[in-house]
Order: structure tokens, then C-alpha cells, then sequence
């Protein structure tokens, strides 16, 4: 898990780090996801004209685990699955159902739509928490290079939440394949 800057100056790539629990708190963060993975659930619902929930709890466990852990830098399926053991919030997204690496990536391979849609909704307001609010004030350790990010971002359009959440996903196909070779 990193936390550092990977911006070019075309303005493509990371904007928020790995760790987005680093600005707003693991707990928050876990609020954010699973106020996200609801509204998904509710859109989705109402395409389909039905008020039954769209996906079993047990996807909807798995999706909202994913999307947090995407949301904190733990990418690989190994490294979720070690997440369980160490992370607190980790395991009380798990709700006491601890998957293993095979179902992990299956949920990710078969929701990975669904998964990037909540994570860019994740990302999106965790940016605007940071940075847009009336009390933004940058609070990481480094507070120049914030100050900087800000004043470019402020320059430039609005980053683009959905490609840094699919990137984010495919960075975690990317730690199952390297992996799979070991």
C-alpha cells in the first residue's frame, strides 16, 4: 500500500492517493462505500422496475469489500485475504462471511462494471470532502504538495473519477496475474 503522488503534467493519471483513508478516515470511508454500493443497488433497482434487491447479500458484501479495499490501495486477492486477519474494517465489511482468493476474484471479474461505479462515486466525494469543501485544508504531512495539487486542480478541469476507478481495478487483475506467476 502506497500513498504517492503519480501525476504527469498532461494531467493524466492518480490524483488521490492509494490510501484514501490517509484524508478522510477509515471509518468514513467505509460510510462513503457503502452510501455508494446502496445507490447502486437503488439505480439499478429502479432500471429494472422492481424494489427487491438486485444483487444477494453475499454479492452485495463482497462488492461493498472490494470497492473499500480498491478505495484503500489493497488490490491484490492475497493481500484482501491478509486484510481480514489485520484490518478492522476490513472484517466488519466482511460481516463474519470471510471469502477466499477464488470467490475475490470471481466477484471482480463478474462485477467489475458495478465495482468501478462505486468506487468512482467513492472517489468522487472523498475528493470533493477534501478539496472542495468550505473547510478543505490540506492535512496530510505534506503540505506544500498539496497546496500545489490544489492550484493545478483548480486550473484544470475536474479529474475523471470513473478512469482512476477502472484503473484502480485493473491494477487489481494486474496483482492476480503477477501472483498467478509466482
Amino acid at each position: 500500500m502506497t500513498s504517492t503522488w503519480q501525476i504527469n503534467p498532461a494531467g493524466k493519471g492518480r490524483f488521490l492517493p492509494d490510501d484514501l483513508s490517509l484524508y478522510i478516515g477509515k471509518k468514513t470511508l467505509g460510510k462513503l462505500v457503502l452510501e455508494a454500493m446502496e445507490e447502486a443497488n437503488a439505480r439499478k433497482a429502479e432500471r429494472e422496475g422492481r424494489e427487491s434487491r438486485s444483487v444477494a447479500f453475499e454479492s452485495a458484501m463482497m462488492l461493498t469489500l472490494l470497492t473499500y479495499c480498491y478505495a484503500t490501495g489493497v488490490y491484490g486477492s492475497m493481500d484482501i485475504q491478509l486484510g481480514m486477519q489485520r484490518d478492522q474494517m476490513i472484517r466488519y465489511l466482511c460481516a463474519g462471511d470471510y471469502p477466499d482468493i477464488c470467490v475475490i476474484r470471481s466477484v471482480r471479474r463478474y462485477h467489475r462494471e458495478t465495482i468501478t461505479r462505486c468506487l468512482a462515486a467513492v472517489l468522487q466525494r472523498v475528493w470533493e470532502l477534501r478539496f472542495c469543501g468550505e473547510d478543505a485544508e490540506p492535512t496530510c504531512g505534506v503540505p506544500y504538495i498539496e497546496a500545489l495539487l490544489t492550484r493545478w486542480f483548480d486550473a484544470n478541469s475536474t479529474p475523471d473519477f470513473k478512469r482512476e476507478a477502472e484503473e484502480r481495478v485493473l491494477q487489481a487483475a494486474r496483482a492476480d496475474s503477477m501472483a498467478a506467476d509466482l
